[in-house]
């Protein structure tokens, strides 16, 4: 197996990510919430694969993972308020809670809509489209199996810690960082699962499920105090909503406490043996194809 086939083969999943991305961006009139949900999930899963190469590419990488991420944020909100819309009707509240509070949602969600189309909808495609670009010009001659690793089990040790923390405290920002770096660990995993299926790939699925309890305590976090801020509830339909939410969370919390204990059993050092073995001695190696410099394809086209 070559000593570039691993970063070559993560190299060639981001460019294919980034370049989804770019397809898949809502224009106007194009923000049914599957779309915005797909294209969020696609760029999620860019920013864990750059991750890889945070420390050894360095800035490059550095900026890449900023451009996702503040590209991200440009329908983040609408996504978030059709995730509040969706949360309030599993809740199940009276309708003194329920009625202001998709009222208020609509509200803010026309107002996104309409910030959104001040700004060129066509302006993250051809940016995307350049990360693409410059990815493609990486130099990774002196990047091997040992530099993804390294990285793999940085995400892993950097989840633990923040899991650790978050519930010890049982702070929702804390959780919410938490399953931040499970997101990246999932994709990273489910990258590299072709290297042992059986094994990474019920781990990817496992941090998966972590992932989504995480995310519906955070969602219900976001509800509640965008009800707080928007909603103009009365105090007692604030009381009325803050209990249901409490208990849910509580709910979530344990689940979430549970799955990550098992997860995150091992030490990050014997992760990192773990993960190397899988990598140096592959059931599948990895398919490790030449990427075309932009450049040249230009060339060629012409």
């Amino acid at each position: 197996m070559r000593s570039d086939a691993w970063p070559q083969h993560c190299r060639a999943a981001l460019v294919r990510a980034v370049g989804a991305a770019a397809a898949q961006f809502p224009g106007p009139g194009e923000e049914a919430p599957k779309r915005v949900h797909d294209v969020r999930k696609t760029l999620k899963e860019a920013r864990a694969i750059a991750r890889l190469f945070l420390h050894c590419v360095g800035e490059p990488a550095r900026v890449t993972i900023t451009t996702l991420a503040a590209t991200r944020r440009q329908i983040g909100r609408t996504r978030d308020l059709d995730v509040m819309a969706l949360r309030v009707k599993r809740l199940e509240p009276p309708t003194e809670v329920s009625e202001p509070l998709i009222a208020a949602i609509a509200r803010e969600r026309e107002a996104a809509q309409r910030a959104r189309r001040g700004i060129s909808a066509t302006a993250p495609r051809p940016r995307l489209n350049a990360i693409v670009r410059r990815v493609e010009g990486w130099e990774l001659s002196a990047v091997g199996t040992e530099e993804i690793v390294d990285a793999v089990a940085r995400t892993y040790r950097q989840a633990q810690r923040r899991g650790l923390l978050a519930f010890e405290n049982e702070d929702p920002t804390a959780l919410h960082a938490l399953r931040a770096r499970v997101v990246d660990l999932r994709y990273q995993l489910s990258l590299l699962a072709c290297a042992w299926p059986e094994a990474l790939s019920a781990q990817a699925e496992a941090l998966n499920d972590l992932r989504e309890d995480l995310g519906d305590f955070n969602d219900l976090h976001v509800l509640e105090t965008f009800a707080a801020e928007h909603g103009a509830l009365p105090p007692p339909a604030m009381e009325e909503l803050g209990a249901r939410i409490e208990s849910k969370q509580k709910k979530l919390r344990r689940r979430a406490n549970v799955e990550f204990e098992r997860l995150f059993a091992e030490t990050p050092s014997g992760f990192a043996t773990r993960i190397a073995a899988y990598l140096g001695h592959p059931v599948t190696e990895p398919e490790v194809a030449e990427i075309e410099p932009a450049a040249a394809k230009a060339v060629s086209a012409a």
